[in-house]
């Protein structure tokens, strides 16, 4: 059997490479800290089955507008951490949710200062890693205030990567997880972000993920809906590995926002989950994150029930249907509710006295 599934990807791979117009090979590893980027100043297309985009990449190596790496005085900058929703290269840049919540911010004729949005994302990415950008990349334009965006899949799944290194008195080391990797994990991450087959079998797993988890939701119209054997942990030991992966974020996100109130920014941890997910894991994010950012003096907002207001209100799906990730709506929708929290605390959008 392994033989004939050897047999069949050996076969069905040069069909795939040859049918599919997205490019891949396009990142490069940073020598100084081990992280991945995209290509600085190039471009590249991308393509799914209801969507086609050729990506911009700026000279930090992410998806987004050029960036002065001189902050000047009357700008107020807002740098967003994140994995591939934040990175959103399924639209072009005037459609992605910094672009437009930047433009939000700057429309209010009172605004005492300038306002920047940048983006700094790459796709894969989950909490640690997204420090580690921050502090390899973000931490270096000086911003006033720092939004880390996770969705659901960083949220509940953790692999070795994940895992941060801890010094003798418990504190967390901060040094770049590159450093630590086996051959084969690297060789593994490698492959998962370039290999066309991968990329388009992980894509079509999540719509279909997707449509499943609709169905079991809602089976039959006159049915009372059945709820997924994923809504609770079903044994000792995976309520023992949900409290201790719980307990690994909150040490990760503690010294995160620390770093970066060391640092004279403001910490906000933005979170986002989908339809697909289970209805008690959709109420158990917040809640938990809510109880984290609470103990450890951060702020924090669960994104997702702006957006499903914004996709009642206007009859618009804010993602694609052939991909988990939001479309010019669902940007759109992300940076309103964006907007609406750091308005409505007025004291992110301010700089703390000197």
């Amino acid at each position: 059997m392994g033989a004939g599934i050897f047999m069949s990807v050996l076969v069905f791979v040069p069909i795939m490479e040859a049918a599919d117009r997205n490019d891949y090979d396009l990142l490069s590893t940073d020598p100084a800290t081990g992280l991945y980027r995209y290509r600085a100043n190039s471009s590249f297309k991308t393509v799914g089955d209801c969507y086609e985009n050729t990506v911009d990449i700026n000279n930090l190596g992410f998806h987004g507008p050029p960036v002065s790496r001189e902050k000047g005085e009357d700008v107020f900058r807002i740098v967003v951490i994140g994995s591939s929703y934040a990175s959103a290269i399924q639209v072009p840049i005037k459609d992605m949710y910094s672009t437009l919540l930047q433009e939000k911010l700057n429309a209010d004729l009172r605004r005492a200062s300038a306002y920047e949005v940048i983006p700094i994302a790459l796709g894969q990415n989950r909490t640690l890693l997204n420090m580690f950008y921050y502090l390899n990349y973000g931490a270096a334009l000086k911003p006033d205030v720092v939004v880390t965006i996770e969705s659901d899949y960083e949220l509940v799944t953790q692999n070795s990567i994940d895992i941060p290194t801890f010094d003798a008195q418990g504190a967390l080391v901060l040094e770049t997880p590159k450093s630590g990797e086996s051959a084969l994990v690297a060789f593994i991450r490698s492959i998962s972000r370039h290999a066309k087959l991968l990329v388009n079998l992980y894509n079509r797993f999540l719509v279909l993920k997707s449509s499943v988890s609709s169905f079991l939701a809602d089976p039959f119209s006159s049915a009372v809906a059945t709820a997924s054997p994923a809504d609770a942990p079903s044994t000792e030991d995976a309520m023992q590995a949900e409290q201790a992966r719980w307990q690994m974020k909150e040490k990760i996100l503690s010294a995160y926002a620390k770093q970066v109130m060391r640092d004279g920014a403001q910490f906000v941890f933005a979170s986002w989950t989908g339809r697909w997910v289970a209805t008690s894991t959709a109420l158990e994010l917040p809640r938990h994150l809510k109880d984290i950012s609470a103990r450890n003096d951060f702020s924090y907002v669960d994104l997702a029930p702006a957006f499903r207001a914004a996709e009642l209100s206007s009859g618009r799906q804010g993602r694609y249907e052939c991909d988990y990730h939001w479309n010019p709506d669902g940007n759109r929708y992300i940076a309103d509710a964006l907007f609406n929290y750091l308005t409505s605390h007025p004291e992110l959008l301010s700089r703390p006295s000197p």
